[in-house]
């Protein structure tokens, strides 16, 4: 807790009583004997600091020295002067020193002081003290010890006037590399040098040491006989050898090469080759001994003299065709130049076709023959003197034989037809002749496409049938180089291009779908385009899809289906399908079908509910009517009637109930003597009483019911009787009519 206090009250001391205090004054670094120095010379680093006090008391100091602003020398010391010694200076230790003072918390820092130091010294070199062979690798080093900055090594490889060089660098003092002994080096000497890089500062090189190299094979000996020059016909003979070093290589190997091209080889130290020269024997020999790492060479070159030229074979013939047609006559003609007529109508002459699978030998060097194609083939003559043979150039000779009998066959397709948009493939191909051979494709006489073919293979055509009308007679042409003026045409192939059907519509005669019971449902399939004949299938849709009929036309593009009588069973949604040989079912939209009750049914239901009508209106008014009458007959009764009405108790009508039986009323005398009559019966009486009670529907309420002239007498109830009429031709149908008695 007393911590900021003190640090408050550094330097100041108490001593007896007094208050002690100082200040630092400057502080200064001194490089003696001076800041430009020589490898290896002594340096001195004086860092003096000058302070000021109160009273005469100890301070303690920490003085630190730096180079390059890295802190390399602290000393904790009373006194006001500190000094720092490099016994050798090297020109690593080039760069900017300073020096700073802590006493009592407070820091003071001197101003900076470079120093500079020369005279890099020499690297180390070290190499191997053995020999080494060719091929071998040697290791270099080179060492800067006593030095730290960042260096660049450069090492050298001298061989007499040849100088090798390689740079490695590194922040270390050493470094090495590898250097291979290449052929024919045999004494080498090898040096470095040391560049600093941040002081550019280079170093002298190191001291040259030398390496000496053992061969483990000496340089080949080639011997050429008879000599480097001579005449074809003589034997030749060219021998290679070596001797091999104390260190004998296992996998070593001699060869033999003409102008690059190695002729013969051994592994021993000595190989021959022998021959009789001729021209195409002159030329560059070289003999050369290798191993895996290293090799020698001996080159010469052999010189040969011409003993006759090369012969030269060339054609003639009757005719100066641009080709060679079968059945032309040719001649070869084999000759060497500077011979005289004697002497090359004695040298036997011999003619060699591919390669000598075929052989003619003629005296006079003349091969003559008529053209045919087995005779083509690659020709040279050979002509053999003093036992130098000589082959000429070879000439190639090609007979062409006319085409015959071209072929055209449409690929894939038994019916020779395509349907629109398919490619059409034809191809064409003739039994025999001369490649290259051109193909043209024609419809009719137009050329659709030409090809030329260099096999026996024929030619492929594809006609993209884009086009109703891309269809019609196809052929094909063939011509080649021996056809001159007559073209071979091939036979005819007839192809039709088959159009898809691209829509179908189902048609209904009764637009709206509505089909009188007993009527005839036609439809209609029509389809839009396609090549006849076209399949039509009618099909009727109600659950499942069962097929109505299946018809092919081949005059049209619709077909026509009957539904014949229609009723109810027939009813469904209702569609086709039609497809041709373009094997494509395309089918058609749904229409609906249903039956209705037929017009003269309707007529007749329609006719016998007017009936019933009718009827009920005349039974209405016949009841209404009957009424009336009645009334009025009650009437005149009473004022015909004489006798006095007997006074009875009054008997209230009787209503009639709704189901009795309804009479109507007396109509005239004779009815009403044979009511009376029937009053008057025994056993009447009462039942008559009793009507007269519960059926006064009509009797006036003032008529005197034991009086015979005002009774009434009702008539029977009448009685509507319904009939039924069947309809022709269907058992299960019944209209109902009513009939009405007179």
């Amino acid at each position: 807790m007393y911590l900021p206090i003190v640090v408050t009250l550094l330097g100041v001391w108490t001593i007896g009583g007094q208050t002690s205090d100082f200040t630092i004054n400057s502080i200064e670094l001194k490089a003696l004997p001076s800041t430009g120095l020589k490898n290896g010379e002594a340096l001195e680093l004086q860092c003096v600091v000058k302070v000021a006090k109160t009273t005469d008391f100890v301070l303690n100091s920490t003085i630190s020295f730096y180079m390059d602003d890295k802190k390399i020398y602290t000393n904790s010391t009373t006194e006001d002067q500190v000094s720092y010694i490099i016994p050798k200076v090297r020109v690593s230790h080039t760069g900017q020193y300073k020096c700073d003072v802590s006493v009592a918390g407070r820091i003071k820092t001197s101003e900076d002081v470079k120093i500079r130091v020369t005279g890099l010294s020499p690297p180390l070199i070290h190499v191997p003290k053995d020999p080494v062979s060719e091929g071998d690798d040697v290791t270099v080093r080179c060492e800067a010890p006593e030095e730290w900055s960042y260096k660049l090594f450069t090492f050298y490889k001298i061989n007499k006037n040849q100088r090798e060089e390689k740079q490695k660098s590194t922040d270390t003092n050493y470094q090495e590399v590898r250097f291979m002994i290449k052929e024919g080096e045999e004494i080498l000497q090898f040096q470095c040098d040391v560049r600093l890089v941040l002081l550019s500062e280079n170093s002298p090189p190191s001291k040259m040491e030398t390496v000496p190299v053992v061969a483990p094979f000496s340089v080949p000996r080639i011997e050429v006989l008879p000599s480097l020059n001579f005449t074809e016909g003589n034997n030749m003979s060219v021998k290679c050898s070596f001797q091999e070093g104390r260190k004998r290589s296992q996998d070593m190997k001699l060869t033999l090469q003409k102008d690059g091209h190695i002729i013969n080889s051994s592994t021993t130290n000595t190989l021959s080759y022998f021959r009789v020269a001729t021209v195409d024997d002159m030329g560059n020999y070289t003999c050369k001994v290798e191993s895996k790492r290293t090799s020698k060479s001996n080159s010469t070159k052999i010189d040969i003299a011409e003993l006759f030229p090369r012969p030269v074979l060339a054609l003639e013939r009757n005719r100066q065709n641009e080709y060679i047609k079968q059945s032309d006559y040719i001649v070869l003609k084999c000759s060497v130049a500077g011979l005289s007529f004697e002497e090359s109508a004695r040298l036997k002459y011999k003619f060699l076709v591919n390669g000598g699978k075929r052989t003619f030998t003629r005296g006079g060097g003349r091969l003559e023959m008529t053209a045919e194609e087995r005779y083509s083939g690659s020709y040279v003559c050979q002509v053999t003197i003093s036992n130098i043979t000589k082959i000429s150039e070879p000439l190639e000779i090609q007979v062409y034989a006319p085409v015959i009998n071209p072929v055209l066959t449409h690929i894939m397709r038994s019916n020779k037809s395509v349907v629109l948009g398919d490619p059409l493939e034809l191809t064409c191909r003739c039994e025999s002749g001369t490649p290259p051979i051109m193909y043209s494709l024609l419809l009719g006489n137009d050329v659709l496409e030409t090809k030329t073919v260099y096999g026996h293979m024929g030619a492929r055509f594809l006609v993209n049938s884009s086009r109703s009308h891309d269809h019609g007679q196809f052929r094909c042409r063939a011509i080649n180089r021996n056809t001159g003026n007559s073209t071979m045409y091939s036979n005819t192939v007839n192809v039709t291009v088959i159009i898809p059907i691209s829509s179908v519509n189902l048609i209904i005669i009764q637009p709206n779908g509505d089909i009188e019971e007993g009527a005839e449902l036609s439809l209609i399939c029509q389809a839009e385009n396609g090549t006849l004949p076209i399949t039509f299938l009618f099909y009727r849709k109600k659950g499942s899809e069962i097929l109505l009929r299946n018809v092919t036309e081949a005059k049209q593009l619709h077909a026509s289906h009957q539904v014949h009588p229609f009723s109810k069973n027939e009813d469904g949604a209702y569609f086709c399908v039609a497809s041709n040989r373009a094997l494509k079912e395309v089918r058609s939209g749904f229409a609906d079908a249903r039956a209705v009750l037929a017009t003269w049914k309707k007529a007749v239901i329609g006719t016998f509910v007017l009936l019933i009508v009718l009827a009920a209106i005349a039974i209405c008014a016949y009841m209404h009517t009957d009424k009336k009458k009645k009334g009025k007959d009650i009437s005149s009764a009473k004022s015909r009637s004489s006798k006095p009405v007997t006074t009875t108790k009054e008997k209230p009508a009787v209503e009639m109930k709704a189901g009795e039986p309804h009479y109507g009323k007396v109509e005239n005398e004779y009815e009403l003597h044979i009511l009376k009559t029937a009053e008057e019966s025994p056993g009447n009486n009462q039942q008559n009483h009793q009507e007269d009670q519960t059926e006064g529907d009509g009797a006036s309420p003032d008529a005197d019911p034991g009086d015979p002239t005002n009774r009434v007498h009702h008539h029977p109830p009448v009685t509507l009787k319904i009939m039924y009429i069947t309809i022709p031709g269907d058992p299960k149908n019944h209209i109902p009519y009513i009939t009405i008695p007179q």
